[in-house]
């Protein structure tokens, strides 16, 4: 596979995205926020990439964790990303719509094909409403195992798998999926850790363009 040199990074919003001084001499480097949310990332992504040729799309944000092993301030990679919540409930089930034949499964899940060396891979949900009730947290983690969950990456990685464009996701923790407790959250970690992962990601990338 070539060696990405142009590439598009995508936040949901500003604070999301490191600062660059053009110190990336072999990459050509652009950014993109979308405003949070499916909806919102879809329509700035897809309007973007009918615009503009990038060999690889980095979708970088906050997200939620789920697991124990995922602390506050840990930078991930998110390997394999799906939509949750399209579907039908069925009294206290919920049918995916891929499971009742209405959408195909490549639409609702997706895997990156690249790997950032030195993270951590998970696995993600992407959800219109992060969960902050104990009983839906529960119902989620057994249904889909999810490790993290955001409110864009896999609209992403949709768009990018329907452009035929690369993708990679890197998430940084910035709270526990539990009941709702802001007192817990710690955004400015999650973000500063974020931007030094990053960093280190396009310098390697530089360095072998």
């Amino acid at each position: 596979m070539p060696k990405p040199t142009s590439m598009l990074i995508v936040a949901a919003t500003e604070n999301e995205l490191p600062k660059l001084n053009g110190q990336f001499s072999n990459l050509k480097i652009d950014s993109l926020v979308t405003g949070v949310g499916m909806v919102a990332t879809t329509f700035a992504l897809t309007q973007k990439l009918m615009n503009s040729h990038f060999d690889l799309v980095i979708n970088l944000g906050i997200a939620g964790s789920f697991s124990e092993q995922c602390e506050i301030g840990n930078v991930l990679q998110v390997t394999s990303d799906r939509l949750v919540e399209l579907g039908a409930e069925d009294h206290d089930n919920f049918l995916p719509a891929d499971g009742m034949g209405l959408v195909d499964s490549n639409d609702l899940r997706f895997e990156s094909m690249l790997e950032i060396p030195n993270l951590r891979k998970v696995s993600g949900i992407t959800v219109n409403r992060v969960h902050g009730n104990e009983s839906s947290i529960k119902n989620v983690v057994e249904q889909f195992n999810p490790k993290v969950e955001s409110m864009e990456g896999a609209a992403v990685a949709y768009v990018c798998s329907k452009m035929n464009v690369d993708w990679v996701q890197v998430r940084s923790i910035s709270n526990k999926v539990e009941p709702r407790n802001r007192d817990a959250w710690n955004i400015p970690l999650a973000i500063e850790n974020l931007h030094k992962e990053v960093l280190v990601y396009l310098e390697q990338l530089n360095d072998e363009a």
